[in-house]
């Protein structure tokens, strides 16, 4: 019996990562597939080529989308990171007033939709002369990241034992050695898995860049694969190519920190 229940869990498995993945599939082959082939529908290319990511580099947009993205994803995972960091230890470690407050501010924060935010955001923005340019769109998607790395952090920073902090500190370690020798090394998968979050939301994230940014040299790549869409027609293989430009780096990053990024995950699971 136990049997037949593996072979049937092991089945809805296979079908599951069939469905996930045919999508991703298709997007692959199509952007090594000339854009007729494509068109004929069928999943098995006839031919295959690299036309489409030579045509794609090309077009310098694409070129300075890639160095736009990849500069404002890198800025929001090491500042989010960093600021969540030291946000989550004070208000897990120290007592003061107004600590409560922060948490619940942060974690109201959540509860409005970053679509409803739009237009104050856009308003802000240009009012701080900050609207069409990266350093605007970076701010943003700080602002968007902080709040779900700061629980993220704080509820790992609560289960640590207070011993092996005051150990150190009795070793001659200050705050700071403290937090960089003692808590960093110990909060290594669930920082990895923040920074890779504020990384993969800020490097596909676009209502917030097509509110804010106009101007062809500081668009991103979700701002420059709309380029590629022509009014009479689409070159499939040319999107098909943008698309697996945009989701090769997010693929590469999860390859080299996928231990650390689901065990941090996991364990923020069991936690909460």
């Amino acid at each position: 019996m136990n049997k037949r229940i593996d072979v049937a869990v092991g089945a809805v498995q296979v079908v599951v990562a069939g469905i996930v993945l045919l999508p991703i599939l298709w997007l692959y082959l199509a952007s090594v597939r000339p854009s007729l082939d494509t068109q004929t529908g069928g999943l098995i290319p006839g031919s295959l080529t690299l036309d489409n990511f030579a045509n794609l580099l090309d077009q310098r947009v694409m070129l300075s989308a890639v160095r736009n993205s990849f500069v404002v994803a890198l800025f929001s995972a090491v500042v989010t990171t960093t600021m969540a960091l030291a946000a989550a230890y004070s208000v897990s470690r120290f007592a003061y007033l107004g600590r409560r407050a922060i948490s619940a501010t942060v974690l109201v924060s959540q509860v409005v939709p970053t679509i409803v935010l739009i237009v104050p955001i856009v308003v802000l923005m240009r009012f701080l002369s900050l609207s069409n340019n990266l350093q605007g769109l970076a701010l943003v998607h700080l602002i968007l990241a902080l709040p779900i790395a700061f629980w993220l952090l704080r509820t790992f920073i609560d289960d640590l034992p207070r011993e092996i902090e005051e150990a150190a500190a009795i070793d001659g370690c200050g705050q700071v050695g403290v937090l960089r020798h003692v808590v960093v090394p110990l909060l290594r998968p669930p920082i990895v898995a923040v920074a890779s979050f504020a990384f993969i939301l800020s490097w596909g994230e676009y209502m917030v860049a097509l509110s804010l940014l106009t101007s062809e040299d500081v668009k991103t790549l979700p701002l420059a694969m709309q380029t590629l869409f022509q009014l009479h027609g689409v070159d499939l293989g040319l999107i098909a190519a943008a698309g697996v430009l945009v989701s090769l780096p997010v693929a590469i990053l999860f390859l080299l920190v996928q231990r650390q990024l689901i065990a941090g995950l996991a364990a923020g699971g069991v936690k909460g």
